[in-house]
């Protein structure tokens, strides 16, 4: 009889976990304990208590009660799947552009899909030191190093960790549907996953939730305008004529904000493309427009997040033809970089 009891507390712990709403995806009755974790480490059927049946790893059993290697795991439902956001490789589920692009893996433990290499952005069970810091993970990359699995934190936008790279406290706030400016993501379609759909507020005009998210790991490359490490001691202040520029900015630094000067931001030149590279705005704009100034490039600006097919997952967006996930008619980063720049042929 106690063990009854036991097992019927875990089961109406599950049900009660699952109820809660949870950032974007791993909520309610659409994804349940047992679509992950498996009791015993053994299963001679397929059946389940109403989830999405995921076959057990050949090298199980697997810490944490899982059923799978855990990139495995994700990916068994988030590779070459219409009823999950596929982020692997080449798009194999609902026609869109990814907003986050694309994945890639160490070939020794998955193979690549046509036209991704381990250059390409995020790698998944790579060993090496994140890019601009000091994090590894000795057994790899995982999706678990940047998502929150069980969506804890339900203010966050599409479950993202708390604690990436170790450094707590990352909040990145999202609105759905209607937008509000003091939330940094809104998704004009509620659990938008196409580029179309998402755009960034700016709540802080002075820095970027979104950048300092990434800064978890990628530690030197953020910052405010002038920082000499983005995140170290000032560079000078550039109201007073600093020009030692030693990265680029994520924060802080609006498009156009010195017209008068030579070899700076233009802001009639990013307004003059039809197709435009994402930028935070604090008043909700995006497009551009003629008497905007307020639009501040971070991150997502030039890379996309998983990646795609372009070295370090840029962005090659010369402003013309249809917009993919390497950008559009754009072949090179001097394009990206042409997006908000003048200078150069």
């Amino acid at each position: 009889m106690k063990r009854l009891v036991i097992v019927a507390a875990l089961g109406a712990l599950c049900v009660f976990a699952t109820a809660a709403v949870a950032g974007d995806y791993h909520n309610g009755t659409t994804l349940i304990c047992s679509d992950c974790h498996v009791m015993h480490g053994s299963q001679s059927h397929a059946l389940t208590s109403g989830g999405f049946f995921v076959p057990l790893g050949v090298n199980g059993p697997y810490g944490d009660l899982l059923r799978n290697d855990v990139n495995d795991l994700c990916l068994t439902c988030h590779d070459n799947s219409s009823f999950a956001p596929d982020v692997f490789g080449n798009n194999g589920g609902v026609a869109r552009v990814r907003n986050a692009g694309a994945l890639n893996a160490d070939p020794a433990k998955r193979a690549n899909d046509n036209g991704f290499d381990v250059i390409d952005g995020h790698t998944l069970w790579s060993t090496a030191t994140a890019p601009g810091g000091t994090f590894t993970n000795a057994d790899g990359l995982e999706c678990t190093n940047c998502h929150s699995q069980h969506g804890q934190n339900v203010a966050q936008y599409r479950n993202l960790a708390t604690s990436p790279g170790g450094s707590a406290g990352k909040t990145v706030t999202y609105a759905a549907g209607t937008n509000d400016l003091t939330k940094d993501v809104f998704e004009a379609v509620p659990n938008g996953y196409a580029e179309s759909q998402v755009n960034y507020n700016e709540p802080n005009t002075s820095g970027s939730a979104y950048g300092a998210w990434c800064s978890g790991c990628h530690t030197y490359y953020h910052g405010s305008g002038g920082s000499i490490n983005m995140g170290g001691a000032s560079g000078g202040d550039l109201a007073q004529g600093s020009t030692s520029w030693l990265r680029h900015p994520t924060a802080d630094v609006n498009v156009g904000w010195a017209p008068t000067r030579t070899y700076y931001s233009s802001l009639s030149q990013y307004n003059g493309h039809t197709n435009r590279v994402k930028v935070m705005d604090s008043q909700g704009l995006w497009n551009g427009t003629a008497a905007d100034n307020t639009i501040t490039p971070s991150c997502f600006s030039c890379h996309k997040s998983h990646g795609n097919k372009n070295g370090f997952g840029l962005i090659f967006m010369s402003g013309t033809g249809t917009v993919t996930e390497e950008g559009d008619n754009g072949t090179r980063q001097n394009d990206l970089c042409k997006q908000c720049h003048t200078q150069g042929a």
